[in-house]
């Protein structure tokens, strides 16, 4: 048995291995090899899906985040990789637990003595996180920052210790677009602000050095740059591009700094040692290698001198591979054999006026006209990247065209592009998403006649809202783990999300947003579709309101229109995670009424 697809790595202290999550058994769990033979992999099983690994400082053992039934109350092990033997670290049941920001992999956990291990927790209060670290060595706890008490209510989560093991820093994360740094003295429980909370912006710490705090940080309001934050209290710019840098990583006898600028969602690594000038690595394919904050595992790694990087670097087409880079010389080899693509690479094309709206657009093998299924992301402040994508991938494969936009709200262009969703669902995104299909109307291979609509989380949304309000580009509509109406889904959110749902979305208990909330769901216009619609969702979906789906069915069943319902029992919102393949159910609807 081998790990199979990669969602998240970790590289061993001593640089010869690495942990990874892997579905090579069916779910999501801990794998540990030899970055110089992946074919030695072992797995350590765990109850439930397997989120993050994170090794602890001597390579004894490696701390686990575990989803135990896709409800997202994370609990947390420790593995002795050379015994099996599994350790609770906090497993209390309906409590959520995270080691650093959730769904990402950018935080360090454990303090550099290896003698604490920071984790937040909501449970204390459902609504917010508190950060908790544990002593290793005795077991004893203690809450370093408490929300709504040390500091205003919120979600704070672990990022990384000083050198000498005594303080933490703490992110604060408001929205995504609005994220402050406080540093707590892991002695006297003494908290403060270190960076940020003069409105939005993003402050993420990637490594905290004797010269300084290293950040991806907001720059004159609006792009993310590489800054040395130094101990008076001075922010150095490193690297200011006209985009987004969206990771770094340092090595940790501090001799190199490698970070990682977006372009049109594809990622250019720069790194910078004792020579002090910045260096392009061009040898890794195309692809991507980091997200802000490490998010869906991509979280590039240094060893302890500098010497070689480790990538997680996904493609389209193929799985997402591990790949070593060696520095200076920046040469790139694979880790293990690498499987050749399904599909050819995108197209990055501009649409809407005037031309605002990037996209990727995806070409099957042959001559066409073909089908095309407009592909929105979640969210909605994620980015349509040029990586492993299993439904970009299937559509493709099946011979339909696929066009990823990436409207207002996506992330990688800037805070400005971003927040441009922000109450304002279902408003100016479905502007873009107009744009959007009549672009897809005008490509010459395309057939204007067989276009659908696929979306899932926020994308569902979309897809949705194109069913209902824009109802005349689809033949076809698929939705996976939708919203259909915004009101019953803030009021549903997860108790960590909902203090931010007011600037983020909306506030139902206010009359005037309630209104713009209903005229903004497509619950409201369910009489308007015309075309046949599937809808996918798991019943323990904690993050998209399944009630407000069943009663879109129950409408379009009542107005006699076709739909067909997938109702999962027992799946969270990443049905993959359960072992749900709702890829080829919904690749194989969306194919057969668009005659791909």
């Amino acid at each position: 048995m081998k790990p199979g697809r990669i969602g998240s790595f970790d590289l061993s202290p001593d640089g010869r291995r690495v942990v990874v999550v892997g579905d090579g058994s069916g779910t999501p769990q801990p794998w540990v090899f030899p970055l110089d033979n992946p074919e030695a992999a072992v797995r350590f099983p765990v109850e439930g899906a397997a989120q993050r690994c994170v090794w602890r400082p001597d390579g004894s053992r490696f701390a686990v985040v575990v989803d135990p039934d896709g409800r997202e109350d994370n609990q947390l092990y420790e593995i002795e990789p050379d015994t099996g033997a599994v350790h609770e670290v906090c497993v209390r049941p309906g409590v959520r637990h995270e080691l650093g920001v959730p769904y990402a992999a950018g935080s360090s956990p454990y303090s550099p003595d290896g003698r604490l291990l920071a984790y937040a927790t909501n449970g204390r209060v459902s609504d917010v996180f508190d950060v908790v670290v544990r002593d290793l060595t005795t077991g004893t706890e203690r809450t370093v920052v408490r929300a709504g008490e040390d500091v205003p209510a919120d979600r704070y989560l672990p990022a990384v210790f000083s050198p000498d093991s005594r303080q933490l820093l703490v992110i604060r994360l408001h929205q995504n677009t609005e994220y402050q740094v406080y540093v707590s003295d892991v002695d006297t429980g003494a908290v403060r602000l270190l960076v940020g909370g003069d409105g939005p912006g993003k402050y993420q710490p990637v490594a905290w050095r004797p010269e300084g705090i290293y950040l991806c940080a907001t720059r004159d309001g609006d792009f993310t740059g590489l800054a040395l934050l130094t101990p008076d209290g001075r922010m150095d710019w490193l690297d200011a591009p006209d985009r987004d840098v969206d990771y770094a990583a340092v090595a940790a006898d501090g001799s190199r700094l490698a970070w990682f600028v977006n372009h049109d969602g594809y990622s250019a690594m720069r790194h910078r040692g004792p020579d002090g000038e910045t260096h392009e690595v061009t040898s890794l394919p195309p692809g991507v290698a980091a997200e802000e904050l490490g998010l869906f595992g991509f979280a590039p790694r240094l060893d302890a001198t500098g010497r070689e990087a480790v990538v997680l670097l996904g493609r389209p087409g193929m799985p997402p591979q591990l790949w070593r880079v060696g520095l200076p010389e920046g040469t790139a080899t694979p880790v293990g054999r690498q499987p050749e693509p399904v599909i050819a690479p995108p197209e990055v094309v501009r649409f809407g006026a005037p031309a605002t709206v990037s996209g990727l657009l995806y070409r099957p093998a042959g001559d066409g006209p073909f089908p095309a299924v407009l592909v929105v992301h979640g969210g909605p402040e994620a980015q349509a990247r040029p990586s492993s994508d299993y439904m970009v991938d299937k559509f493709v494969g099946a011979g339909m065209a696929v066009l990823a936009p990436n409207i207002r709200g996506s992330s990688g262009f800037g805070l400005r592009f971003q927040r441009q969703v922000y109450r304002d669902w279902g408003g100016g995104d479905l502007v873009d998403l107009r744009a959007a299909a009549e672009f897809l109307g005008t490509v010459s291979w395309i057939d204007p006649d067989r276009i659908g609509v696929y979306g899932a989380s926020y994308g569902g949304f979309a897809s949705l809202s194109c069913a209902t309000r824009l109802p005349e580009y689809w033949r076809a509509v698929a939705a996976e783990c939708a919203v259909a109406d915004l009101v019953a889904d803030v009021r549903t959110f997860p108790p960590t999300w909902r203090r931010r749902a007011r600037d983020w979305v909306g506030d139902p208990d206010d009359a005037a947003d309630h209104a713009r909330l209903a005229a903004a769901s497509p619950l409201s216009y369910v009489d308007a579709v015309r075309a046949p619609v599937l809808l996918v969702h798991g019943t323990n979906d904690t993050r998209a309101d399944i009630g407000s789906v069943d009663a879109f069915h129950t409408e379009l069943r009542r107005l006699g229109k076709e739909v067909d319902y997938h109702r999962i029992d027992g799946a969270g919102h990443n049905m993959a995670e359960q072992g749900v393949d709702s890829s080829t159910v919904i690749c194989d609807w969306l194919a057969k009424r668009l005659d791909a």
